[in-house]
């Protein structure tokens, strides 16, 4: 999981250098964008599965990363869609209509496919899990842990009863979190 916010991190940063779009462009007509080598061109299709909008992947998103690295990366579906808005808001509507930009999305989660996160158990889940899942900050982690010692949680609910903890970041994250 830390892995895959890293390497979306590192894309997100990426684009961000480089391209600087307004996003209210989104509807104008894409612009070319830069004109790839035979040999940049050949690589890309070779490291890309054939499949519908693979020319857009490689367009779009060659424009600031060699599109193999969307080949590192395996997210679900929804993981995809949030990634494509962030490339979209970063520039990304420059290049790309709205319906090319949904064609990206799909040839993605089809052929980098990731499963869902499995949900961590607040019992047993170690401080670094309740960091990086739960988004709990250090002394809240630490808060959780001192206090499941003595009773353990039934229900996510039951976490609205811990002095220190904020519970808004339990039941944003709900559906990655468990109390058995």
């Amino acid at each position: 999981m830390m892995r895959t916010s890293t390497v979306l991190c590192f894309v997100v940063a990426v684009v961000a250098a480089a391209v600087s779009v307004p996003a209210a462009q989104s509807q104008s007509p894409p612009s070319k964008g830069r004109t790839f080598t035979p040999e940049e061109l050949a690589a890309y299709r070779a490291a890309l599965p054939d499949a519908p909008a693979r020319e857009a992947v490689i367009r779009v998103c060659g424009q600031c990363h060699e599109p193999q690295r969307a080949a590192s990366v395996r997210l679900t579906r929804e993981g995809w869609e949030g990634v494509v808005q962030k490339m979209k808001g970063l520039g990304a509507s420059a290049l790309a209509t709205d319906a090319e930009l949904a064609q990206i999305t799909d040839y993605l989660s089809e052929n980098f496919k990731g499963e869902a996160a499995k949900p961590i158990n607040l019992n047993t889940a170690s401080a670094v899990d309740l960091e990086a899942v739960a988004g709990l900050l250090r002394k809240e982690a630490a808060v959780w842990i001192a206090y499941r010692a003595k009773t353990p949680c039934k229900s996510l609910d039951d976490l609205k009863q811990v002095e220190g903890l904020p519970f808004d970041k339990i039941d944003t994250r709900r559906d990655r979190l468990v109390c058995f």
